[in-house]
């Protein structure tokens, strides 16, 4: 997207996190980089992914949301992650595809890290 602000049905992706005071982010959050899935289909054409990160990125990110949503107008902690995941999807889309978006798919992605890293 080139205006830089995500698209309302990419933006309200649930995250599964809890509204606006933080969420548990140590399960949850909008990316499918977890062991294989964990996806749950949630109303209206939104998922529940659940994936990994560090308990100091959780906080980092939880401190950061706090302190900010409300001058980003955030509605949720889960826009907040879906805003960063859009962001990171755009920069690869124009990095290694011109700009485009890569064909979707609802395959499962392989559980673990991709041999050779």
């Amino acid at each position: 997207m080139s205006s830089g602000a995500p698209a309302d049905s990419e933006l309200f992706a649930d995250a599964g996190g809890s509204g606006g005071s933080g969420g548990s982010a140590g399960a949850t959050g909008p990316t499918g980089a977890g062991r294989g899935g964990g996806v749950s289909r949630a109303s209206h054409g939104r998922t529940t992914i659940t994936f990994y990160l560090s308990d100091n990125l959780r906080n980092r990110a939880r401190a950061a949301y706090r302190s900010t949503s409300f001058h980003e107008k955030d509605a949720s902690w889960s826009e907040m992650l879906t805003k960063a995941l859009l962001a990171e999807v755009e920069r690869r889309e124009r990095a290694h595809n011109s700009g485009q978006r890569f064909p979707g798919s609802e395959e499962p992605l392989n559980p673990g890290r991709p041999i050779g890293y």
